[in-house]
């Protein structure tokens, strides 16, 4: 991995427009530096509990009610299992691409990564769209199709109409400043206010150090993992298992996502992010894979690392 790679950049374009013009004269704060997002994803399973199989199967086993469910699979359709997967790599992009910010499933996105998770999300959606176009095009004929999978099985009060189901399929995401503690806008007295916008102001402390410490717990794995798989005997062969390809890709994502969501500019987490840059720079799996030198230098770094992460992440 070259140099280049971890350069830092300054927002430009849209990225420009989610920070407070505060900025142009004022040290940046949480507020301006990043915005919180929603993500709202609605795929159908198509999965059902059958009450009537189910009490038949306790009958037969003589077993008591509530120890044992049917669960029936509506439908058989390589589209739909597309669109589940997709659906898996959305969230999974969302999650890997924010910090957690409160406890009702909003994020924290850095204004940096704006226009690349923008571009991204364009991406997917447009994925989305067509397969749920697809689906449902085929869907009458896979239900038809998987009568005969399904025997006495079968319900056809189970199945939505393709209206119905159309409607069941959405993917939004939306985003919203953080307002500053210098917003309120209230007529109550200025001790209210004050109390007010204390109380606030804590409460955006404790949900970004929640969120930083998130990513630090998510890092501790990956190196871990590094740590582990680098570690071999004196005869050259690895202790527990040979190390994948993402390998070191898995750790830079979290070095770069915790770089990024250092909007407060914490010490700890610079000197986290720095010593990690140096240490992975020009580091590859082809490379950690062809030379033994490289592999236990690296590994040496990451154990130091690791025994020197806060205590809070391990």
């Amino acid at each position: 991995m070259s140099d280049e790679n971890w350069n830092d950049t300054e927002p430009t374009g849209l990225e420009g427009l989610a920070v407070n013009t505060a900025v142009k004269t004022h040290a940046p704060t949480i507020s301006s530096s990043a915005l919180v997002v929603h993500l709202s994803i609605s795929v159908p399973k198509l999965r059902k509990k059958d009450k009537r199989a189910t009490l038949e199967v306790l009958r037969q086993k003589k077993a008591s009610i509530g120890m044992a469910t049917v669960n029936k699979k509506l439908i058989s359709s390589g589209v739909h299992e597309a669109i589940v997967q997709l659906e898996g790599q959305i969230r999974t992009y969302h999650r890997d691409t924010t910090m957690p910010w409160g406890e009702l499933g909003a994020r924290l996105l850095a204004n940096v990564k704006l226009l690349d998770y923008q571009a991204q999300i364009g991406v997917y959606e447009g994925e989305f769209v067509n397969l749920t176009k697809q689906f449902l095009e085929v869907y009458p004929s896979e239900v038809s199709q998987v009568q005969n999978k399904l025997g006495d099985l079968f319900n056809n009060a189970d199945y939505p109409s393709v209206y119905e189901l159309e409607r069941k399929f959405g993917l939004r995401v939306s985003f919203e400043p953080l307002p500053d503690s210098g917003d309120f806008r209230l007529d109550i007295g200025n001790q209210a206010q004050q109390e007010l916008k204390e109380q606030y102001e804590q409460v955006m402390k404790d949900r970004y150090a929640s969120g930083v410490k998130d990513i630090g717990e998510r890092l501790l794995g990956p190196l871990q993992n590094m740590s582990e798989r680098l570690d071999y005997d004196d005869d050259g062969k690895p202790r527990k298992g040979h190390f994948k390809g993402t390998i070191v890709d898995n750790v830079v994502a979290l070095v770069d996502l915790m770089r990024d969501c250092n909007l407060d500019n914490d010490p700890t987490i610079e000197r986290v992010t720095r010593e990690l840059r140096n240490v992975l720079t020009g580091v590859t799996y082809d490379r950690l894979k062809n030379s033994d030198t490289l592999r236990r230098n690296t590994k040496a770094e990451v154990d130091r690392i690791i025994n020197n992460l806060p205590s809070v992440w391990s």
